[in-house]
């Protein structure tokens, strides 16, 4: 016999004891975080019907507070997403009873934005200019245009939302100096388009 059998069966039965009690058995709603560990960021709120349920930093698990009886839908949404993340639920809806346990699966992921910006001056001569972000991302050798007075764009990849950034110049083109600016900020909620690395 299947375990998801097996479990109706047992769901089944203990709602007929109950029943012949004159109750109806009473289901936790209940689930865990998953995001690669403990849920990092706080704000994360649940919402089962008009049952909320904050969630706080550092959470693996959650119940809710309202338990829901045999045989009533539950349908287990993300009202409001954690700072700087968003969260997906599975295993969200269903009647209770169907399987002995309400088991919810929340998993949460760290927003990322796009880092990116243009390189002007940038000689036909002058190969061999590399960026970096901070000890990470590398962009380049960035090849020149044709015209130096058109700027070159450029993407180091995304950040993680809330996170620093801090974009340098790794590597000179020949015969050439570059300053960066607008490199240095925190990813919040956009992507970042505007850094500038200006070559002479």
């Amino acid at each position: 016999m299947k375990v998801s059998t097996l479990r109706a069966t047992a769901a089944l039965a203990l709602a007929l004891v109950l029943a012949g009690c004159g109750g109806k058995a009473m289901f936790d709603v209940a689930g865990v975080i998953s995001s690669a560990g403990p849920l990092t960021n706080s704000g994360l709120v649940l919402a089962n019907g008009t049952d909320t349920l904050s969630v706080p930093a550092g959470a693996t698990t959650f119940t809710f507070a309202r338990r829901v009886a045999y045989g009533d839908d539950y349908n287990v949404v993300q009202q409001t997403p954690p700072d700087h993340m968003n969260c997906q639920v599975f295993n969200g809806s269903g009647s209770a009873g169907h399987t002995s346990t309400i088991l919810v699966t929340v998993q949460c992921t760290q927003n990322s934005y796009l880092l990116s910006g243009s390189v002007v001056g940038l000689k036909t001569t002058g190969t061999g200019l590399v960026l970096i972000n901070g000890g990470g991302a590398t962009v380049g050798p960035v090849t020149p245009g044709t015209d130096p007075t058109i700027s070159v764009g450029f993407q180091m990849g995304n950040v993680f939302d809330g996170n620093a950034y801090g974009v340098t110049v790794l590597t000179q083109p020949v015969g050439q100096t570059c300053t960066v600016a607008n490199g240095t900020g925190v990813m919040h909620d956009k992507p970042i388009s505007n850094v500038l690395v200006t070559c002479i």
